[in-house]
């Protein structure tokens, strides 16, 4: 009786940790990036002020090109928190597709961002506020008009498009419609 309950205990405990690791935890954007991330900015910000000077000079300047080409470089570089490499997640943003065909009006493949807008505009969010994420069957039109939630699995991969550099990505990701 004895090794009849402690084989059921084993199992319960294998069936637990198998159903907790296939459990989808919800992230909010600040968990991409690592906790001192903010600081080190401002503190690069004291110490190396010429990436931040892009404000300082006219649009067409060579010091606001200059400055604007270091601002990327700091942006498309910024540090992923390793510790959700492989992590199933839900995590709310806007679309920005990549692959739109126009003819059938759908994409494959976007960039999760945390702002409508992002990416658009210049310069992007860092790339630890981007994720690329691709879909298996085509996404609709439709899905670019709201903030979606998507889930599955997170990797810390970094993918550069003409967007930006994204510092993560979901291959295979399920969409749902985001409601508060």
């Amino acid at each position: 009786m004895k090794v009849l309950f402690l084989l059921f205990s084993i199992f319960c405990s294998i069936f637990t940790a198998i159903s907790f690791a296939n459990q989808t935890r919800e992230i909010q954007w600040g968990d991409l990036m690592p906790p001192d991330y903010a600081e080190l900015l401002l503190e690069q910000k004291k110490n190396e002020p010429k990436w931040f000077d892009i404000f300082r000079w006219g649009d067409d300047s060579e010091q606001a090109k200059n400055s604007f080409d270091l601002l990327q470089a700091k942006l498309n570089s910024a540090p992923v928190v390793s510790g959700l490499d492989n992590q199933r997640i839900k995590l709310a943003g806007f679309i920005v597709p990549l692959d739109f065909d126009f003819d059938t009006e759908t994409f494959n493949d976007f960039l999760l961002v945390p702002y409508f807008g992002a990416c658009i505009h210049v310069p992007p969010p860092p790339s630890n506020q981007m994720v690329h994420i691709s879909v298996v069957e085509p996404l609709k039109k439709k899905w670019l008009d709201n903030a979606v939630w998507v889930s599955g699995v997170l990797e810390t991969e970094s993918v550069s498009n003409e967007y930006g550099s994204a510092g993560y990505s979901m291959k295979n990701a399920h969409l749902d419609e985001f409601k508060e």
